[in-house]
């Protein structure tokens, strides 16, 4: 094979990012074992060869998936709304993205709980993850505290808010019937209003 056929095949195969979502998707259905080079070249209709184009090894893999769920269920979910006005909009903009259920082919509830079932067992997934879930406590207890709320009640508001949320993603897994998107709303203005009322008293 020449080097400009090697090239142009390269170039038409799944991307990177193709391997890391179907990464995702396969942890997010059958957990990180599941997560096997063999399984998500049948996924992308490929045979074995192109996923070394992108990536070394498993490992690496591995690790951009970390990559990825770190950057865009968290980084660029907070971009997302960075130039609203108020800390109140971009808390409410925050919330919508939240409540989607997918972001393309990857089931949130479902990634979000496999994430964390790897982490139990696994020294780097559960770095990501307490740096993850300290990222989001952190940006949540800075915005309720521009609205108002002082430390100690921002931080536990912000607590509130991604507890409730982790519980509705586990709902949506296990239980959907209780699954209530409306009702983890209404908690949400709740603690955003009482934010509101720390800066009025």
């Amino acid at each position: 094979m020449s080097d400009s056929s090697t090239a142009a095949d390269k170039a038409e195969g799944p991307s990177r990012q193709d391997w890391v979502v179907a990464g995702l998707c396969t942890l997010a259905d059958g957990g990180i074992d599941a997560v096997r080079v063999e399984r998500l070249a049948k996924t992308l209709g490929v045979s074995k060869g192109p996923f070394y184009w992108r990536f070394a090894d498993r490992a690496e893999l591995l690790a951009a998936m970390l990559d990825y769920w770190r950057r865009d269920f968290t980084a660029r979910l907070i971009a997302h709304g960075a130039l609203l006005e108020t800390p109140r909009a971009r808390l409410e903009d925050l919330l919508a993205q939240a409540l989607e259920v997918r972001v393309g082919p990857i089931d949130v509830a479902r990634v979000e709980g496999a994430l964390r079932a790897w982490a139990a067992h696994d020294p780097t997934a559960a770095a990501t993850v307490r740096e993850v879930d300290a990222r989001r406590i952190g940006h949540l207890a800075g915005e309720l505290a521009a609205m108002g709320a002082g430390t100690a009640q921002a931080q536990q508001l912000a607590r509130g808010i991604y507890l409730g949320l982790l519980g509705l993603f586990t709902a949506r897994r296990y239980t959907p019937e209780v699954a209530d998107d409306d009702a983890y709303r209404l908690l949400v203005m709740r603690a955003l209003d009482a934010a509101q009322d720390g800066e009025r008293a």
